[in-house]
């Protein structure tokens, strides 16, 4: 749906108007203020009012945790979305990197805490590497981009919103740097935030006040650089090679690899050098010949005798010279085959071929089909493609999520499917890509496909959107409601699907590795789910 369609804005203003009589009559009732914000979050976001969206969203858990002034900024905001969007404005925005007035720090789960730090601080590092860098600015930018973005992700999946509020407005001046003097500008705006980043991991609760009071420079926030305190560090109940660990060992290897320059280089000088001496040598014997045997009138004997002695030594020299050429030269053709061995070897460490991501999903698919009666076959394709170890591991659950969805909500039970004049077995597909710097995973079915009028009706009946909003959106805007925590299209739940916990968990996973998950569904012919994550290459 267009952000600035006329009859969904007409609706939301109505929307706005009925609800903020909810927040002003029922201030002290909470319930009723938490349905009436989360009512507007889905029709802010439906309606295109991404922002106003975002900042119900945040008050709505403020409000859930009993947060005496969220009601109160609810109304307050409400009032005034209602009253510029009448006007024929836009709802009320905010101007990075000013933050917005129900923006807090923190949040963050403790339990989440290490795992989050130690994403963001390895992020940190690499976005200091991209300020340090010499390279073209424009490609500098890119992979800047793509550490914020990632950021972005693990931020939101933790709760920790103004850090991605920030690394949002960071990532909007990284991506149009497409040109050289653009790519500048941008990565000098990402310096100077760069302490703010850093402060966020370090004292949320001073970066906010340095933002609010118009500050954000880098001497106005005392910052470790996104170092890990020690009772943050990981416990030692488990043994693991760090990745930045196996980084650093192939720039080591690497390292080696270009001193092997200077041994060639020495060892074709040895080379030549022989060849130069047996040259001169030979020239000696010549001179020799032409002056022929010591005479009374000829040459002195004694300097016929010092010549013979040089042309003697220079040949010795020059095999010398042979000798050591040949071992440099062998010690140079070892040391090329041991850095392609280590080379590999590393290169193994930190890749594994998706086929393994892929069999795992298919087990748990096969045990899903099990567990509920029906007959399924799993197809595979791209699967040699290898990635890094540790995004394989991050990919697994939310997949394995998705790909159980699949079978619990999609594929059909095989007396449906032969009535739908399909094979009794389903047919759940997992692929992959590489992209230049972007791998993308599909997970599709040939199943129901989602009934997107029973996801309206859901809506509706929940409070998530409003009656009026929900007619008026289309299917794929529909189908972006799968998304919201704790939405279902099952009246009954069990152990692994029907409580509403499935694609929010998968998609929170997904953007903490700074990814997008996207779907798509035909009625009846199946439902489709596209992960896309950056990837960088070994």
């Amino acid at each position: 749906m267009s952000a600035v369609d006329p009859e969904l804005t007409r609706l939301l203003i109505q929307e706005l108007s009925r609800h903020l009589k909810t927040l002003e009559a029922s201030a002290r009732d909470a319930d009723a203020c938490r349905r009436a914000v989360h009512a507007l979050k889905g029709s802010a976001g439906l309606a295109g009012e991404a922002e106003l969206s975002t900042a119900l969203q945040r008050l709505e858990r403020r409000v859930r945790e009993a947060d005496d002034q969220a009601i109160d900024e609810a109304r307050n905001l409400v009032r005034a979305a209602f009253e510029l969007l009448s006007s024929g404005k836009s709802s009320p925005t905010t101007t990075w990197p000013f933050p917005p007035d129900n923006l807090l720090a923190g949040g963050v789960d403790p339990k989440l805490r290490t795992q989050y730090a130690a994403e963001i601080t390895d992020r940190l590092r690499a976005i200091d590497d991209c300020l340090e860098s010499q390279d073209d600015p424009v490609e500098v930018a890119a992979v800047a981009y793509r550490h914020l973005h990632t950021m972005k992700g693990s931020a939101s999946a933790v709760g920790d919103e103004l850090t991605t509020w920030f690394c949002h407005g960071l990532e909007e001046r990284l991506k149009g740097a497409t040109y050289r003097d653009a790519a500048v500008a941008a990565l000098q705006e990402l310096a100077r935030y760069r302490t703010v980043l850093g402060a966020l991991l370090d004292d949320p609760s001073a970066a906010l006040r340095t933002l609010q009071g118009g500050t954000a420079r880098p001497s106005a926030i005392p910052s470790q650089r996104g170092t890990l305190r020690p009772e943050e560090a990981a416990d030692d109940r488990t043994i693991r090679v760090d990745i930045g660990s196996v980084e650093r060992l192939m720039a080591n290897v690497a390292a080696i690899g270009l001193a092997r320059e200077p041994i060639a280089r020495h060892a074709q000088l040895s080379r030549d050098s022989a060849d130069r001496v047996r040259r001169m040598e030979a020239r000696l014997s010549e001179a020799l010949r032409l002056i022929g045997p010591p005479r009374p009138w000829g040459a002195p004997a004694a300097a016929l005798q010092r010549i013979v002695q040089v042309a003697n030594e220079l040949s010795k020299f020059s095999d010398g010279l042979e000798q050591a050429f040949f071992s440099m030269h062998a010690s140079d053709l070892a040391l090329r085959d041991d850095v392609i061995e280590a080379t590999r070897e590393l290169s193994a460490m930190r890749q594994t071929p998706l086929k393994r991501l892929f069999s795992r999903l298919a087990g748990g698919v096969e045990a899903e089909a099990r567990r509920t009666a029906r007959e399924v076959v799993v197809q595979m394709r791209g699967g040699e493609a290898t990635i890094d170890r540790r995004i394989a591991e991050l990919l697994a659950e939310p997949c394995l999520q998705i790909a159980r969805n699949s079978v619990a909500h999609g594929i059909e039970l095989p007396a449906a499917r032969i009535g739908a004049g399909k094979p009794p077995f389903g047919t759940i597909t997992l692929s992959a890509r590489r992209t230049m710097h972007r791998l993308v995973i599909g997970i599709e079915d040939d199943g129901a496909g989602v009934d997107v009028a029973e996801v309206r009706r859901r809506a509706i009946e929940s409070g998530a959107v409003a009656p009026e909003l929900a007619e008026a959106a289309d299917d794929d805007t529909l189908l972006a409601l799968l998304f919201l925590p704790g939405f279902s299209t099952r009246d009954s739940s069990d152990l692994l699907a029907g409580r509403g916990i499935g694609l929010d968990i998968a998609l929170g996973s997904i953007q903490r590795m700074g990814g997008v998950l996207r779907v798509a569904s035909r009625r009846g012919i199946g439902f489709s789910a596209r992960v896309e994550i950056p990837v960088e290459t070994a």
